[in-house]
């Protein structure tokens, strides 16, 4: 049969079973189209209220502390999860707020940011204060606006990326706690964002780098993939969802009714017995003892994961600059440094391919001045997409904290002199 006459059988078999059912199936399409377009509506109109606002971060000149101070930032962060009703959610139009901690270069000079929902100012303050009591916090303009709304241009250029991580969600990267190392005098730290920093603090006159993280508080639906995978290395069951006893045996008694029927011309019928909830095993309750001492370390590191409570999160980088001064190797001297936190046998962070302001033929000019429209609008707007990866606190902790000490990087911005505050007795008008 020719391929045209097939195309257009199936065609029309396809249009009379549409045109038989037509009752049935409009009223189904026409309700997830309904649905979904007033989800849409009501949560574009939470959207609309919300007031961001973009807070600075001034450090003291002695930091002391190790991104664990960061990671107990994100933990108190963490509690803006809401877990509110279903009416909540489906009928009013709640979403969960997110979080966009920011490190800025400007022509050389750093700045931390962290872009927030103005009703959860007081929590960050808080969370930050708590770790750093002599930090000093302002609201800052947005610094996306000293560039133009539309890049490339005649005077500027861009380049840039989102991240993702390499495998699966819970596989970790590597934590900060892993940057130290032993020497005569005891335990020293490596600072994680030292190289970045550093690199970033090269900049000239017209360029600017940008690294952003957004986060949003995740439940714990994420960890039932990693316990998954756990099982699956120890060579444990992974257990099979809960189902209906009433469901399995009538499953059980159509398939005895088929499978005796098929028998019955042959002798008689051989039925198994019913058996509710899962087969029982003969291997090994848990194979860990045979794992080697990389595999151990492994299962350790998915176990030391799932342990804490995580985020979503983006990660976008993007590299802007005058035309004269542009050059693309400065984006790779600081994408470089996003290396140590990668493990072989655990997780990498990589730049997502489809967002590489960096296209292939054919339309190669065309994809790439839309891939770096689009990238800088989703970074100027927060974006959140629709799927994100999932870091633990100890990961983000490790990917974007306040340096300490080790980071001996001129333009960071650092406090003066502190604050003074008034004698107690002063008497006032």
């Amino acid at each position: 049969m020719p391929l045209f006459e097939l195309v257009s059988q199936t065609w029309w078999a396809a249009f009379g079973i549409a045109a038989k059912w037509f009752w049935l199936i409009a009223p189904i399409v026409f309700g997830v189209v309904l649905w979904n377009s007033w989800l849409y509506y009501i949560r574009i109109r939470t959207l609309v209220g919300f007031k961001w606002i973009l807070l600075e971060i001034y450090l003291p000149p002695e930091v002391e502390k190790t991104p664990l101070a960061m990671e107990q930032i994100y933990a108190m962060i963490q509690a803006s999860l809401y877990k509110g009703s279903w009416w909540k959610r489906y009928m009013e139009g709640r979403v969960q707020e997110w979080f966009s901690v920011e490190l800025v270069s400007l022509e050389g000079k750093l700045h931390f940011y962290i872009r927030l929902v103005d009703q959860f100012r007081n929590l960050v303050e808080s969370a930050i204060y708590a770790q750093y009591p002599q930090a000093e916090i302002y609201e800052a303009e947005d610094y996306t606006a000293n560039v133009p709304n539309e890049i490339p241009n005649e005077s500027h250029n861009l380049f840039g990326a989102e991240f993702v991580l390499d495998k699966p969600d819970a596989y970790p990267i590597r934590f900060y706690s892993e940057f130290e190392f032993e020497t005569k005098d005891g335990v020293a730290n490596v600072d994680p964002l030292a190289g970045i920093t550093e690199a970033m603090s090269k900049l000239k006159e017209g360029e600017q780098f940008w690294i952003q993280v957004g986060i949003k508080p995740a439940n714990d639906d994420w960890k039932k993939e990693g316990e998954e995978i756990l099982l699956k290395l120890i060579g444990r069951a992974v257990p099979e969802k809960q189902k209906s006893y009433v469901l399995a045996l009538l499953k059980k008694e159509l398939g005895d009714y088929i499978s005796g029927a098929l028998q019955a011309p042959l002798g008689p019928p051989q039925f198994e017995p019913f058996q509710f909830g899962p087969a029982k095993s003969d291997k090994p309750h848990s194979l860990m003892q045979f794992l080697t001492p990389g595999e151990q370390d492994v299962v350790k590191a998915i176990e030391r994961k799932l342990s804490k409570v995580g985020f979503e999160n983006v990660i976008r980088i993007i590299y802007v600059a005058r035309q004269e001064v542009f050059s693309i190797h400065t984006f790779f001297s600081v994408v470089s440094g996003l290396r140590q936190f990668s493990t072989q046998n655990l997780n990498a962070i990589k730049w997502n391919s489809s967002t590489l302001t960096a296209a292939s033929q054919p339309f190669k000019k065309r994809k790439e001045i839309f891939r770096k429209k689009w990238l800088l609008y989703k970074y100027r707007l927060r974006y959140r997409p629709a799927k994100m990866n999932i870091l633990n606190i100890e990961e983000l902790a490790t990917l974007f904290h306040f340096p300490g000490r080790v980071v001996a990087s001129p333009t960071l911005p650092r406090i003066q002199a502190k604050k003074g505050e008034p004698p107690a007795g002063l008497p006032t008008l």
